[in-house]
Formats: C-alpha cells, sequence, structure tokens
C-alpha cells in the first residue's frame, strides 16, 4: 500500500535578541590567570552514540536544522549499513514511533535469523530539504533513489522475492523529533517510495 508524503509549510518566528552592556568605565585588569589555573571546556564532550563502525556524527547532535538534516543522512546511511552489517539495533535505537524503521528494523532481524545477506539496495538522497523546523521537531521533504538489491543465503545462492529492482527518483520524506535526555534526534517517520 502506496503511503504519500503531506508536505506542509510553516513561517517560523524569528526572535530578536537584545546585548546590553556595561555602561560604566572600568579600568582594565592588569594581570592574567595563572599557568596553574585551566579553563573549563566551553561545552561537554557528548557521549559516543552509534555502531563502533559508524559512530553518529557530532554534527547530528546539534538541535538545529542542520543537526536535523546530518541526522537524517546518518540514518539513511545506517539503513546502507544493513547491506553490509545485518544489524538492526542502531535502526530501533535511533528511531521512535517509526512504522518504516520498525519494519526495516524486522527485515532485517528476520534475515539475519535465517543466515541471509543483503547485496546492494542502497538509498542514495538526492534532495533533502526541510519543510518544517521548530525546537524540537523537523521534517523533511526527501528524493532518493533505489539500487537494487537482493537477499543471498549462507551459500550465496539468491533467494527468490527478496530482491528488487532499482529505483531513481523516489519521492518521500522524513521526521525526526529532539530527544533531551540523549542530546540526539530520533526517527519518527520515513518513506521512500
Amino acid at each position: 500500500m502506496a503511503r504519500r508524503w503531506i508536505a506542509r509549510l510553516s513561517i517560523g518566528l524569528i526572535a530578536a535578541v537584545a546585548l546590553t552592556g556595561c555602561s560604566d568605565k572600568q579600568e582594565a585588569s592588569e594581570s592574567l590567570p595563572s599557568a596553574s589555573s585551566s579553563a573549563a571546556p566551553s561545552e561537554e564532550e557528548l557521549a559516543p552514540l552509534g555502531p563502533e563502525d559508524m559512530p553518529m556524527p557530532d554534527e547530528a547532535r546539534t538541535q538545529d536544522a542542520a543537526g536535523a538534516e546530518a541526522f537524517v543522512r546518518y540514518y539513511v546511511g545506517l539503513i546502507n549499513r544493513t547491506s553490509t552489517v545485518m544489524d538492526a539495533q542502531p535502526l530501533r535505537e535511533f528511531s521512535d514511533g517509526c512504522r518504516e524503521c520498525d519494519r526495516m528494523a524486522k527485515v532485517v532481524e528476520d534475515n539475519a535469523a535465517a543466515g541471509h545477506r543483503f547485496v546492494g539496495g542502497e538509498v542514495a538522497i538526492t534532495h533533502l530539504a526541510p519543510i518544517v523546523v521548530e525546537a524540537a521537531t523537523a521534517e523533511f521533504d526527501m528524493r532518493g533513489d533505489l539500487a537494487a538489491g537482493s537477499a543471498v543465503d549462507a551459500s550465496g545462492a539468491e533467494i527468490a522475492d527478496l530482491g528488487s529492482a532499482a529505483y531513481s527518483g523516489l519521492a518521500g520524506g522524513a521526521a525526526v523529533r529532539w530527544n533531551p535526555i540523549r542530546d540526539m534526534w530520533v526517527m519518527t517517520a520515513f518513506t521512500l517510495e
């Protein structure tokens, strides 16, 4: 059953930040901090996330439009990773309520349990543009290509009915939500058809 991505457009509000300074004249300090004092880092280092062979990049962990886009691209990379590593755990870990993500994860898990592996079938994003970006959510209009792919058994024999032809110009979208506890985005919807 085909699902159609419905794009919503919204106009965000831009808030102006007023900067205030001191009006009183102050003398400059003539002393410098001692060498023994150490400056604290301006930001805490983020705990690593993702599989060891494909950790989530820091740019995908910022709560802004660029971070949301980097996360969507990272997630698609995780989908493609299943062509070589039959590991669906990251697909589940970085999604929340995303039915298509859960479906893809189940396909990977079922095939891995049967001793199958995938060959090809990678997704290439050709267009990804935000259509709605708010503080804690973002939605993207997306276009992509799907490479031909198949599943093979332990002997390397192709499994009938588990292959796919190549497709180009597929339309879809993605929606993500910020998880403030883990300082990361999670996928809430993903379509490409």
